[in-house]
Formats: structure tokens, sequence, C-alpha cells
């Protein structure tokens, strides 16, 4: 078997492996530098990289860098009976931050960032070991990032109170809110 090559998987050239290569090392470098560096123009290099964005290969992400930010990171396993199910109700959570279907003895691997660890605890609790599809959860706190790890923050986690036992009536799962809150809710927006 024939092992392919990095450029050959994502089917690029080695102007494009370059073009990725000095993005990666310097997020701020000019067109006009990158030109000079693989000889062609600098609206050919443009629309190398407007072509290399369209096949996700270059992305911006806006966050903090866990490197260098002081805020808490959990990295959670989880084992499910139907990762569906959680997935369908996390996907919109703006508490999880990345969420991944993983193999082994646990399915899906989530971070969760906040400004202490005791909001990610009770999020943990809620989420997850509470609900009768987990089987397992295991939580492992971040100590301290080896490189450079751009994680998306939502502010929504502020409004977040540990105290309560519940996410909120916006969560999509629901925890341990009474049926008829929500009801009630929809009773008054269609009045």
């Amino acid at each position: 078997m024939i092992k392919k090559t990095f450029k050959e998987i994502l089917g690029i050239d080695d102007d494009d492996y370059k073009i990725i290569e000095m993005i990666e090392k310097n997020p701020n470098i000019t067109h006009s530098d990158i030109a000079h560096e693989i000889e062609k123009s600098q609206p050919a290099v443009g629309a190398r990289i407007i072509k290399l964005e369209r096949k996700s290969l270059l992305t911006k992400q806006v966050g903090f860098n866990i490197k260098k930010v002081d805020i808490k990171v959990a990295i959670v396993f989880i084992s499910t009976k139907d990762v569906e199910s959680i997935v369908e109700k996390i996907i919109h959570c703006p508490f999880i931050n990345h969420a991944f279907k993983i193999s082994g003895e646990f399915n899906l691997l989530c971070f969760i960032a906040a400004s202490d660890l005791q909001t990610i605890e009770k999020l943990v609790d809620l989420c997850f070991r509470k609900d009768p599809n987990v089987i397992n959860v295991k939580t492992n706190i971040l100590i301290e990032s080896v490189h450079d790890f751009v994680v998306p923050i939502d502010f929504e986690i502020e409004k977040f109170d540990y105290h309560s036992n519940s996410c909120g009536a916006d969560c999509n799962l629901n925890v341990n809110l009474p049926k008829y809150k929500f009801e009630k809710e929809k009773e008054e927006e269609a009045e």
C-alpha cells in the first residue's frame, strides 16, 4: 500500500503548501511577503488564499489562546449508550467549546471553558452525569498548554449560575426544570 502525503490528501501543490506554512508561522504575514517568497504575483497569492479558505485549509478562529490566558478548561470524556442523542443536546450549547466523537472506552470528548472550576463541575453534572444515557464521565483539568491552542469563547458562560439546578430555559437539555415552566413561557409568547 502506497502511503499518501498530506499534499496529495489535501489536493494542494508546493506553493499552497508554502503559503499554509508561512501563514501558520505568522498569521499576520502580508500577501506581498508571501508573493515575494514563492515568486508569484500578489493577486495570484490572494487567489490561492481564497481557494485554500474555500477548501477549509485556512481558517480564522477568534477566541482565547489557552497557552496565554488564565481561563479554566476541562477536557471531559463521556461514554454514552447513544452518542448521537448527547451530540444533539450539546451541539448549540454555549458552554461546550469543542466536542469530538471518538473511539475507545469513551465515545465523546468535550472541551469546557469557564472562569472557575465550580462552574465547570456543575456543567458536567448537569449536562452529562445526570443524563441516563451517559454511562461514565471522566473530567481532566488542563494545567498548561504546551502549544498555542485557540478556543472560541461564548460569553454566555458568565451568565451561568452554578448554584442553580439548571442551565436555564434556553438550554437544549432542559435539565431539572419542570415542564410547566416552558409551557407557561410558550403560552405567554403566543399571546
